[in-house]
């Protein structure tokens, strides 16, 4: 089967948030789709190693938070590299609460969705969730994220627990002798010498990691 023929289906980039007890958590997803019309239904694929996806099961709601071309590079490193289980992430961005207290991102992002959970099907290495759209709002009129905006423009890499992950060898696009973030695989555009002058508090544009993480493109 030739994998790559799957990069043509189309996808959007989106923050899931919800509640663990108090606490705010979330992830960066790219399935989320329109169901059904009446009532108004999204299907939203999140994988089982995720922490939110066990605390929307406990708590049956979740907010999707639409990322535009705006959305500023940290906040992929922040919702796909690491765990909420680990860290509060969002209180790393700006957020606001829904009308029921879910976590949206307020800035980079088209509007959010307030989404209550129908019901969840067990998908391999992932759940779907079905959900009914309670609340939407439209906060900024630019243009969505899609995936291959993220991936073109901005250079981002794939998250591991995203659906369309596949493991692959590392394209050099950068100039010879240029490094890569470990944590991530994000290529610094520049060669050697530059990245050797950058200063020490340097830190990855997309998860965040910092200059001592990096590593010489082979």
């Amino acid at each position: 089967m030739n994998k790559t023929t799957l990069h043509n289906l189309s996808y959007g980039l989106y923050i899931i948030g919800a509640k663990d007890g108090e606490r705010n958590v979330g992830c960066i997803v790219n399935t989320v789709m329109q169901s059904t019309a009446k009532p108004v239904t999204l299907t939203v694929c999140i994988n089982k190693d995720n922490y939110t996806n066990a605390c929307i099961k406990q708590t049956r709601a979740f907010a999707v938070s639409i990322l535009s071309e705006k959305t500023k590079g940290s906040t992929f490193g922040i919702f796909g590299f690491s765990s909420s289980r680990d860290k509060d992430k969002f209180a790393e961005v700006p957020f606001d609460l829904t009308p029921t207290g879910l976590p949206y991102i307020n800035e980079g992002v088209t509007g959010y969705l307030q989404c209550k959970v129908i019901d969840f099907i067990d998908n391999f290495t992932h759940t779907i969730f079905i959900a009914e759209v309670q609340e939407a709002e439209n906060l900024f009129k630019e243009p969505p994220m899609i995936y291959a905006y993220y991936q073109n423009v901005i250079k981002g890499k794939t998250p591991p627990k995203a659906p369309s992950y596949e493991e692959e060898e590392v394209k050099k696009t950068s100039p010879p002798g240029s490094f890569i973030c470990s944590v991530c695989g994000w290529e610094y555009p520049g060669g050697k010498e530059e990245f050797k002058r950058l200063p020490d508090d340097y830190v990855c544009t997309i998860c965040g990691a910092p200059k001592s993480v990096f590593i010489p493109l082979k």
